[in-house]
């Protein structure tokens, strides 16, 4: 029943080859769609994010796998799945508490990625009860987000990694384009948002004090001219039937006639048989 099995392709870091993985699915941060993840003995959280080319397949030994996907882990902070669930009370409760879906029951596996000083980058804890209970907060959470930005963007520049249009060839690409920290902290920023909702989006675009063009909603009168021009049928307003009666036509017909069927209109045709008379019933 081997040939059953579905085979897939990953792409794993050398160093954790030999680790057994689990796979959990959790809520996206940003989308709120489904996304596959992994954890490893150690708890230690990855993103597992696949890519695939149309009509592709692997060869793998001397089998073909059909799926020609290709599965690469990455390591992923826990925290950004960990922001939606935060509670905006301002009340404090159990990290297991807060980790509660029903659509993504797997999200409990969270509260075992992160540890202590990890946690505190977003929440404020105290001692309960002998429990450990957390509440958001929001400017702790800023600054971490910060961080990540800043950490990113120094990272693209020491790796010299291009941010620019594939299309645009290395050599061509000045130092502005390398190292300009305005545009780095922009791509980094816009990396980062990936995996934040929109409103905290915002509120890391505002902090970072860039400005990110938006576009403006047209408003209900451009919407409504917009549709009578496309629904306004345009007619001539010219009389063209005036100017191109049947006897202009039957005169232009006249004009262009040859001499030899000027001659054959002179000819006296009483008596003669159309050609379509020979193609009627008897």
């Amino acid at each position: 029943m081997v040939d059953n099995v579905a085979q897939r392709v990953f792409l794993v870091p050398e160093h954790e080859v030999e680790k057994n993985f689990s796979v959990i699915r959790l809520k996206h941060p940003k989308s709120g769609s489904a996304v596959l993840c992994a954890l490893d003995s150690s708890n230690k959280l990855y993103e597992i994010v696949h890519f695939m080319d149309e009509f592709s397949s692997w060869f793998a030994g001397n089998t073909v796998i059909q799926d020609g996907r290709i599965f690469i882990l990455t390591v992923v902070d826990p925290l950004f799945f960990i922001l939606p669930y935060v509670n905006q009370d301002g009340k404090f409760c159990p990290l297991e508490d807060l980790l509660v879906d029903a659509d993504f029951p797997d999200v409990h596996f969270l509260s075992k990625c992160c540890s202590s000083d990890e946690l505190s980058n977003i929440f404020d804890s105290k001692e309960a009860a002998g429990y450990k209970v957390l509440c958001h907060n929001n400017t702790k959470s800023l600054h971490w987000l910060q961080k990540k930005v800043e950490y990113l963007s120094s990272s693209l520049k020491s790796k010299q990694i291009s941010i620019n249009d594939g299309s645009k060839a290395s050599c061509l690409q000045t130092n502005d384009d390398k190292e300009n920290p305005e545009i780095l902290q922009s791509y980094a920023y816009h990396l980062v948002s990936d995996y934040l909702s929109e409103e905290c989006s915002k509120e890391l675009c505002k902090s970072l004090g860039l400005q990110i063009k938006e576009d403006k909603p047209k408003s209900e009168s451009d919407a409504q001219g917009a549709s009578k021009k496309q629904n306004t049928c345009v007619s001539p307003t010219d009389d063209y039937s005036k100017k191109y009666s049947m006897n202009s036509v039957q005169e232009k017909q006249k004009t262009k006639m040859s001499a030899a069927q000027k001659q054959l209109m002179k000819v006296d045709k009483k008596g003669m048989k159309t050609i379509s008379s020979f193609f009627q019933k008897k």
